[in-house]
């Protein structure tokens, strides 16, 4: 994700009515972006960056708050994504649990998640950083944090609200979503696999701490092969592309798999939080898209409380 030195001006702009970014925002990132040429230069970039194609779709669905934006962006994508395991869904406790998700995409699997989870429980709400937060049509399903960046040091202080807030949700008897890397997936170039960089620790800490039954959720698909080679230039290179990453998705392979439920018994097993995620990392990354997957279109579920699934 973006150093958060970057994104931090954000918070104190955005203002969401009908688009997610203006070119006057960027005027608080650079005073490049400034004045009446400057301006010009910020409009140029938006469109460079894709970032008016993003506002267009914000726009098209700016309408609908919640869940039901996020089923608009959907629909508006053509992303009819096939869930694997759905069965396991009926079985969400009726009180507070914890979903935790490998960060595929960098963005759109956030709004993947609400879209499946929120129809599902309302009340459902994702840890995400400042950047997918920006969507303010889904600030009622997002916790906002920074997530720590390369070897940046935070302050103490960064993100006590989130993990405050992520807490009493809990305690209040709601699920709360969890991308414990905070940041997208990268190639491993060894083996070309993609994976998630190691897991924050805080994350993971909060994680146990819960004592909440987990529900692993993982998005088996990735990004274009050219937003993979971009991170050969630079993260920051590479995070540029992500508004792009948002339209390639369309009669695309993209697949969530729902895994079993892991007990507060069995995360007793480890006393070690780093064995404990690894253990975690690993249930996501040993799930397969295996049986018959269920298309989003032909999934069928109420939006009550009470978790009721047709299939």
């Amino acid at each position: 994700m973006l150093n958060a030195n970057w994104v931090t001006p954000f918070k104190k702009i955005i203002v969401l009515k009908r688009k997610l970014v203006e070119t006057e925002d960027l005027g608080y990132l650079s005073p490049i972006f400034r004045g009446e040429r400057g301006q010009r230069f910020a409009k140029r970039m938006l469109h460079i960056l894709a970032v008016d194609k993003v506002n267009d779709l914000y726009e098209r669905s700016a309408e609908f708050t919640g869940a039901d934006f996020a089923e608009s962006i959907m629909n508006d994508l053509g992303v009819n994504y096939c869930i694997y395991n759905p069965e396991r869904l009926v079985q969400l406790p009726d009180g507070a649990f914890i979903t935790v998700s490998n960060h595929a995409y960098g963005g759109i699997d956030g709004v993947m998640l609400v879209d499946l989870m929120a129809h599902i429980r309302s009340d459902y709400k994702l840890m995400a950083n400042q950047v997918l937060s920006m969507v303010k049509a889904l600030e009622e399903n997002f916790i906002s944090v920074i997530p720590k960046v390369g070897d940046i040091v935070q302050k103490p202080s960064a993100n006590i609200n989130g993990v405050r807030e992520t807490l009493l949700h809990l305690k209040k008897g709601h699920p709360v979503g969890f991308f414990p890397s905070g940041a997208v997936s990268m190639l491993r170039f060894h083996n070309f696999k993609v994976r998630d960089r190691e897991w924050q620790e805080s994350v993971l800490k909060l994680i146990k701490s819960a004592k909440l039954p987990i529900v692993p959720i993982r998005f088996f698909d990735r990004n274009s092969n050219f937003f993979y080679f971009l991170q050969l230039i630079d993260w920051r290179v590479r995070t540029l592309r992500l508004p792009y990453e948002l339209f390639n998705k369309k009669d695309k392979r993209t697949r969530i798999g729902i895994g079993n439920i892991i007990s507060v018994e069995e995360q007793l097993k480890f006393s070690d939080v780093k064995l404990f995620g690894t253990f975690l990392y690993k249930t996501i990354y040993k799930m397969q898209p295996t049986g018959t997957g269920i298309f989003r279109s032909d999934f069928s579920f109420t939006k009550e409380r009470g978790n009721i699934i047709e299939i």
